[in-house]
């Protein structure tokens, strides 16, 4: 063999370990929990609630809300969870390092003629995330798409299809990296 042969023999082997040790860094990488999400002591959970005009006899009352989330993310985390704490507006418990603030938002709004729901009312689910870490990571962007839950017209949402619009919300967008970082 010449050292031709030898230099790229050596060249390949070298590129080959090289790209193997890269794609191993960032599947591990891509599987570490956020940073975000370390060392959740505890879980508080806020609400806010707000109505489009002429539906806020058909949005959900915000503590009665505030109390399905909480206790729908409780039983997602299950008994090797952090605990989850209802938190009122200017808490001091927000400063708490150990606190993973859950801010619930939902708006309630008229169903236009044609969607689902027409003549009643549509009440989107969203979640943020908040941490008083010093130093800590943000939030990650992406948590968990909206969730709509359709009520008919003179009626808040159903309680179930409320609390199912909640399991899913908060099954991607809090429970399961919190519970992926535990274990």
């Amino acid at each position: 063999m010449s050292n031709c042969s030898h230099s790229r023999r050596f060249f390949l082997q070298s590129f080959c370990v090289g790209v193997a040790v890269t794609l191993a860094a960032a599947r591990a990488a891509a599987m570490s929990p956020v940073r975000f999400f370390q060392q959740v002591e505890r879980i508080g959970m806020l609400c806010a609630v707000d109505a489009g005009p002429g539906a806020a006899p058909q949005a959900p009352e915000a503590a009665r809300l505030c109390g399905l989330a909480a206790e729908e993310l409780a039983a997602l985390l299950g008994a090797g969870g952090p605990p989850v704490l209802a938190l009122a507006v200017n808490d001091e418990r927000l400063a708490d390092p150990g606190l993973l603030a859950v801010l619930l938002h939902a708006h309630t709004r008229a169903a236009s003629e044609g969607e689902p729901g027409a003549g009643g009312s549509v009440t989107a689910l969203a979640v943020s995330l908040y941490r008083s870490r010093v130093g800590g990571d943000a939030p990650p962007f992406f948590l968990a798409p909206p969730e709509a839950v359709v009520a008919p017209a003179g009626t808040t949402p159903p309680e179930e299809a409320m609390r199912a619009a909640l399991r899913r919300l908060l099954l991607s967008g809090v429970a399961r990296p919190v519970l992926a970082h535990r274990r």
